[in-house]
């Protein structure tokens, strides 16, 4: 237990920059975007019709049919703020997740820093955590700057508990793709194959899902999709099975990754190829 808590102080610690590199924009961004609603409730009357006049297609992807709740304070929030942070932030999965260990591996070092007394599931675990709580850090800096935001802004009053109901759901969609591109990392040729493949699933996740709200036949499909379960909207009410659900997914890909962590041999720098977790034949 010791060796995981260290592990995990040093993982977090290390972590440090990359919570206030992808944490601060997303601060100045909740700050800059709330104050906004003031001039587009004053210009409502003007606004509306443009919208109200768009082709279906066009505006799916500004909120289908909830398009026009821009004009109320929680729809504004919802359509101009969180609808693009499981974009941002399913990127930063992509990255953190597919880079948490293979990113040592690739360099070389993963197999000297294992020969450690330290033991693979302290290793594994510690950092996993560590990144977990990175990953909360960036949400509450997120939170933090959304509600200085509403402060600022003359025509918003939101209490912060109301505020943070949709981090909930940007933290589930954020750890389900974090723990994806881990696990992908544990079986693919390198970490950029498994940043790619998870980066393509947050982009056509968030295509397919914006186009069902406008063409019926992608309903189905759109149904595959993490984002079609995130929940923009919360502030009107979270609903706690989509989160549970993205939650479950997480932690199945967690043991998916630990497992094939777990059962193959550590490749050192230069190898490639597929790391498939074969069992070791005992003679």
């Amino acid at each position: 237990m010791a060796s995981f808590w260290t592990i995990f102080r040093f993982s977090a610690w290390r972590l440090r920059w990359t919570v206030l590199g992808w944490g601060i924009p997303l601060l100045l961004l909740g700050l800059i975007t709330a104050p906004f609603y003031d001039l587009v409730a004053e210009n409502e009357r003007q606004l509306r019709p443009v919208i109200e006049g768009l082709k279906p297609l066009v505006k799916s992807f500004i909120g289908g049919e909830d398009a026009e709740d821009i004009f109320t304070p929680e729809g504004f929030i919802a359509l101009r703020y969180f609808a693009f942070l499981p974009i941002i932030l399913g990127i930063f999965g992509a990255v953190a997740g597919s880079g948490m260990l293979a990113s040592d591996e690739e360099r070389g070092i993963l197999d000297f820093l294992l020969a450690h007394p330290a033991g693979r599931a302290s290793f594994f675990f510690g950092r996993l955590v560590a990144l977990g709580c990175a990953l909360v850090g960036i949400v509450g800096l997120g939170w933090i700057g959304l509600w200085c935001g509403v402060l600022r802004a003359g025509s918003l009053d939101f209490p912060p508990g109301q505020i943070l109901l949709p981090y909930t759901s940007v933290l589930a969609v954020s750890l389900f793709f974090t723990t994806l591109a881990l696990a992908l990392s544990m079986v693919m040729p390198s970490r950029v194959t498994a940043a790619m493949t998870t980066g393509f699933v947050v982009l056509a996740g968030e295509i397919i899902t914006n186009l069902a709200k406008a063409i019926v036949q992608l309903e189905t499909a759109a149904r595959f999709s993490p984002l079609t379960y995130f929940q923009a909207n919360a502030m009107r009410g979270l609903h706690i099975e989509p989160v549970l659900g993205l939650l479950a997914f997480a932690l199945l890909f967690s043991m998916c990754a630990w497992a094939g962590f777990q059962g193959r041999d550590i490749r050192v720098a230069g190898d490639g190829g597929w790391k498939f977790p074969f069992p070791r034949l005992r003679k």
